[in-house]
């Protein structure tokens, strides 16, 4: 990130804290992250955060974020609660080397950890990944329950009757000779 994060709250990698980190949004953050990430409003926000050492200067973090908000309906437009329940887990390293290439061709599985990142500089933002961790977790098309399409419109989510499908039709129409 270029900018500071909404939560920004950095952490010394030299002096690594031996209970998790807690990150909590006052009001102002959450009304902040609720305009940053387009949702009516975020009501709570808490992130947990492990980071332990690892040999060769690297630091292995876990957390958890758990945030509730409150999203239009896509199709209603009705105000919809969502709860935010999401885990994250990240590797550090100092050396280069032990970075994929550019290039390289990765295996990637579902189960299995990202490859590292690259750490630079003295701390590591917990606030900043809290806050990615949890603007992955928000949920695109929110529905409020039983929430459905007009009867004209398929699941695509366009009108049977659309202009261009009117505009297709005239075009395959015989032209008048004239």
């Amino acid at each position: 990130m270029t900018e500071a994060s909404i939560l920004h709250q950095p952490i010394n990698v030299a002096e690594l804290p031996a209970d998790p980190v807690v990150v909590t949004a006052n009001e102002k953050q959450r009304k902040a992250l609720a305009e940053a990430y387009d949702v009516v409003a975020v009501n709570a926000l808490t992130a947990s955060v492990e980071l332990r050492p690892m040999p060769g200067g690297g630091v292995a973090v876990d957390g958890r974020v758990v945030a509730d908000i409150v999203q239009n309906c896509v199709v209603s437009l009705v105000p919809v609660d969502e709860h935010i329940d999401e885990t994250f887990s990240l590797r550090y390293v100092r050396d280069p080397d032990r970075l994929p290439k550019p290039g390289e061709e990765l295996l990637v599985e579902v189960d299995a950890p990202d490859p590292p990142e690259l750490l630079e500089g003295i701390a590591i933002d917990v606030g900043a990944l809290a806050e990615e961790h949890f603007a992955l977790a928000i949920n695109p098309y929110p529905r409020a329950p039983g929430a459905a399409l007009p009867a004209d419109v398929d699941d695509a989510g366009s009108a049977k009757d659309s202009p261009f499908a009117v505009l297709a039709a005239l075009a395959k129409s015989p032209k008048p000779r004239g």
